[in-house]
């Protein structure tokens, strides 16, 4: 569904009981009635839960639900809990009838809200079908809110300088195209200067971040080296260095890990000692 003002989308939550719908100021009441309803296809639906992936672990949240469509699918196909924020009186109301038919109304709820103003940070998958306007203004709040590895689907509009993870067209039954969706995984917060333990001498480690893209350099026995293919989606982290070893030479180790606030640890492979050595990592400052 899209709208000029306020658009839908959908998000997966896991406790519906923890989640309120802010209460509409009563400019945004009196706009209701010139926000025209343009449902999503279905097509584009099925698109839409494709990339999401969601399971039975997850629940929709679904911002600008229309008439639930989304939700209401990811609870039939896929198991999933549901969250429809709209700000429609008489969609919440046809949403919340939609569900019961297709036998969900036990696993979705629809209530009436300003997605600006919703608290996201229970949610493991977002999707939306907003205006690029309305997604740059959402984007700040995504990012502060949602857990990293959280996914964000996009139904036709990117957000800005941040590149989606793929992008996928979806194909229409006759044969054409149709719109374009939007794929993107939140990222943990890694930029900073980071202390490293790994079998050998201290690293200290400094980390430029733009969204998932990452580079930076890495500092041992006084010599700078570039982290090299860095890799971040979600919470994991892959990078490569070249380090002093032993006996002066310099050895390349790929690091694979998890981030997990100001911390970092997982294992690296390679140089003369093979793989499975543990390395962790605490940021110093940002």
């Amino acid at each position: 569904m899209i709208r000029p003002s306020v658009c839908g989308g959908a998000a997966l939550v896991l406790t519906l009981a923890l989640l309120g719908a802010p209460r509409l100021s009563e400019a945004q009441q009196r706009r209701v009635a010139d926000v025209p309803y343009v449902p999503t296809p279905m097509e584009a639906v099925e698109g839409i839960l494709k990339l999401a992936a969601p399971t039975s672990d997850d629940v929709v949240y679904d911002l600008g639900s229309g008439d639930g469509r989304i939700v209401i699918a990811a609870a039939e196909r896929y198991g999933a809990r549901g969250m429809g924020v709209e700000i429609d009186a008489a969609l919440v109301s046809r949403a919340t009838e939609n569900a019961r038919a297709a036998g969900v109304a036990d696993r979705v709820r629809f209530v009436r809200g300003d997605l600006f103003e919703t608290d996201l940070r229970p949610a493991s998958v977002v999707t939306l079908y907003l205006l690029s306007s309305l997604n740059l203004r959402l984007r700040p709040l995504l990012l502060e809110q949602l857990r990293p590895g959280t996914r964000v689907v996009s139904n036709s509009f990117g957000m800005g300088e941040w590149q989606p993870d793929s992008v996928v067209i979806v194909n229409l039954p006759d044969g054409g195209f149709g719109p374009r969706i939007y794929f993107w995984v939140v990222p943990a917060r890694v930029a900073g200067t980071w202390d490293v333990s790994a079998d050998g001498a201290p690293v200290t480690l400094r980390i430029r971040q733009s969204f998932q893209k990452v580079e930076g350099t890495a500092v041992a026995g006084g010599k700078a080296y570039p982290v090299e293919d860095p890799v971040l989606r979600g919470d994991s982290i892959d990078f490569s260095l070249r380090l002093p070893g032993g006996d002066g030479s310099v050895e390349a180790r790929r690091f694979a890990g998890r981030v997990s606030g100001d911390s970092m640890s997982g294992t690296w492979a390679g140089g003369r000692q093979g793989a499975g050595y543990a390395w962790n990592a605490v940021r110093r400052s940002p």
